[in-house]
């Protein structure tokens, strides 16, 4: 009786081990997708991870990121597939940011690719006083498409383009000549740790949320089975607009609010276009570019405002300025999106509106 009893064991862990370790094509093709070659889907720490990182709950958050990160989404993919960027590095989006255009790390990194100022600026984002585009939703996403690009050409595989994307290529490379290897197994060895513990969770996560999002009996369960068929058409639009065009006025031609309109459009600090372009980019839905035309076309088109940029002095206040050039103080923070009035700094850059009509 024990020796039938010591079989049923041996049989039942045999079945939940290949349960738990098996693959099927769907997760090869994931894997392939980064270069990884299918065998890593046994990893014994992998499986730890991807287990414990996709519980009920973190699926659920997940899927609910996916679906917040509609508008954004297809624009992404798009943008993507012109490129020859795997589709599936828009896991790393989510997993860096949440497909937030406004996420803020505590190492100053910004925006939904989360861009320190150093990378971002060699890869031609402006970061200044009226704008951060690590915050815009397309040229943050071209920057980290030229990113990841130069990364894959560097080390030749996807898997450590991914890593390099969060630790550093000069990181990735010391550890490739510690290991010597490239292999991922032998990167993630937890005894030896030849990249940082947050690199070796960070590639695992996104293989981890890529299978996930491949799971077909996962997403219908889950009554998210439509993403499988979500396209890659652009839900957003570009319209140029003059310098110092007032946001607002922009809102109004689209028929936006101002702050659904600064929801696609993050990056800019005020409530204006940049002073310093001859015209900007603003974005917004398709649906409402058919009506922004109708008004530019019957109405007065956004033409060049009047405006100068005034550096705060020591001791000046909105009042003093704004008695100073003879514009009300409203219309000055309403411009320059001032939260608190009383807290100016030094040499801070206020943009004096001139014309008269209103902000």
């Amino acid at each position: 009786m024990k020796f039938f009893y010591f079989l049923l064991l041996i049989a039942t862990l045999g079945f939940a081990q290949f349960d738990i370790m098996g693959y099927d094509t769907h997760s090869e093709e994931v894997l392939k997708t980064f270069d990884v070659e299918p065998e890593f889907l046994n990893n014994e720490y992998f499986v730890d991870v991807k287990n414990s990182f996709l519980s009920d709950a973190r699926q659920d958050y997940l899927l609910q990121k996916f679906k917040s990160g509609y508008e954004f989404i297809p624009t992404l993919k798009e943008m993507f597939l012109k490129e020859g960027i795997p589709q599936e590095f828009l896991y790393l989006a989510m997993i860096e940011s949440g497909f937030s255009l406004t996420a803020k790390s505590s190492k100053r990194a910004i925006g939904m690719w989360q861009f320190m100022p150093k990378t971002a600026k060699s890869l031609g984002l402006e970061i200044n006083a009226q704008i951060d585009e690590r915050k815009d939703p397309i040229k943050s996403t071209k920057a980290a498409i030229t990113y990841l690009k130069q990364l894959k050409e560097s080390f030749g595989k996807w898997y450590l383009a991914a890593i390099a994307y969060n630790c550093g290529d000069g990181r990735l490379r010391r550890a490739i000549s510690e290991a010597g290897s490239d292999s991922l197994s032998v990167l993630l060895d937890p005894e030896i740790k030849y990249i940082p513990l947050e690199s070796r969770m960070y590639i695992r996560k996104i293989l981890s949320v890529s299978l996930m999002f491949r799971n077909v009996d996962t997403l219908k369960t889950n009554n998210y089975d439509y993403f499988l068929n979500r396209g890659a058409n652009s839900l957003l639009t570009s319209i140029e607009v003059p310098p110092a065009t007032p946001l607002s006025k922009i809102a109004a031609q689209v028929g936006l609010s101002l702050k659904e309109l600064k929801y696609y459009n993050p990056q800019f600090k005020r409530n204006i276009a940049p002073t310093y372009a001859k015209s900007y980019s603003v974005y917004v839905p398709y649906q409402f570019l058919a009506r922004y035309k109708s008004e530019v076309q019957t109405k007065e088109k956004l033409q060049v405002k009047s405006y100068l940029v005034h550096r705060v002095g020591k001791g000046e206040t909105i009042h003093s300025i704004a008695k100073r050039y003879g514009v009300p103080s409203k219309r000055i923070t309403q411009y320059n999106a001032i939260q608190n009035a009383n807290s100016l700094s030094i040499n801070q850059e206020i943009i004096i509106p001139l014309e008269k009509d209103k902000a």
